[in-house]
Parts: structure tokens; sequence; C-alpha cells
């Protein structure tokens, strides 16, 4: 003799109603916290570094206003190229607000405190209010939520 156990047993409608907020409520905070914490991703390279104890960066608002150091709070960027290669570096900038444009420059700093702008080498970004990458996440987020609410909801329904 056989005997079969079927079990009718179903998800929690509950459970896709709470993982639905969750969803959604990241969403919200994860839109907020990109439209108030705006950053600017500064990047150069160099081909060689010949004595080059490192780097500072300053910031205008204007092309041809007045540069302030960004970096002064966190020190001196170092070095980390040779006399035969360079290194890529980024610089994140925190201080910024959304919809402006800055300008950069670099200046190189050698180990005999000597100091060299390229002005030349003008670095300029436009602070958007919304990177494409917020957009996408958040769209997902709220997409998710929202078929975690509906599932949620029509399982409760046919109970």
């Amino acid at each position: 003799m056989t005997t079969e156990v079927t079990s009718n047993r179903r998800t929690s409608p509950k459970l896709f109603i709470v993982l639905g907020v969750l969803w959604l409520s990241l969403a919200a905070v994860h839109l907020i916290y990109q439209l108030a914490n705006p950053t600017v991703e500064v990047r150069w390279e160099t081909a060689t570094e010949v004595n080059t104890a490192g780097f500072n960066l300053y910031r205008s608002e204007a092309r041809d206003g007045d540069f302030m150091q960004i970096n002064a709070a966190d020190g001196l960027i170092a070095s980390q190229g040779e006399a035969v290669s360079g290194a890529a570096y980024t610089y994140m900038d925190k201080t910024v607000e959304a919809g402006k444009t800055y300008y950069y420059v670099l200046e190189e700093v050698e180990y005999n405190a000597a100091t060299r702008r390229y002005e030349e080498d003008l670095f300029t970004y436009k602070v958007p209010f919304i990177t494409w990458w917020t957009v996408v996440l958040t769209a997902v987020s709220v997409l998710v939520g929202f078929a975690l609410l509906v599932a949620g909801l029509k399982e409760e329904r046919s109970l």
C-alpha cells in the first residue's frame, strides 16, 4: 500500500506585499539619496611621472574664475606612476551641486616642492540632476515592487 501526501501549501500573500513595499521603499530611498548627494568623478592619466610626489586638484564654477583646491582636506593625491610609466587616477568630488557646471585644473607637485598647473588641460563636468543608472535602477525597483504587490494582492483575494 502506498500513501501519497500532497500539500496545498501556498506562499503567504503578506510576504509578497511586504517584499513589494520594501522594493518600492528601496527605489524611493535610492532616488532621494542620489538627488541629495551628487558627485563628480574626475579622472586623469599620466604618461610618465619623473620626480612627481603627487597632485592637487582645483575647481571653479567659471572657466576663467578663481580656482579653489578641493583635495586640501584629503591631502596630496599621491603619485602612483614611475619615470617610465604613468598611472590612472580618480578623485571623487562630493561637494558639488546638481545642475551646475564645474571646471577642474590639475597641479603636479614634485618632491622638491616645485609645482606645475596644467591649465591647458581643463576638465569640464556638468553635474546631472539624476544619472541614467539611477533612472534604470529606480525603474527596475518600482517594477519589481509593483509586481510583488500585485502578486500578493491577487493571492490574498484567492484565499
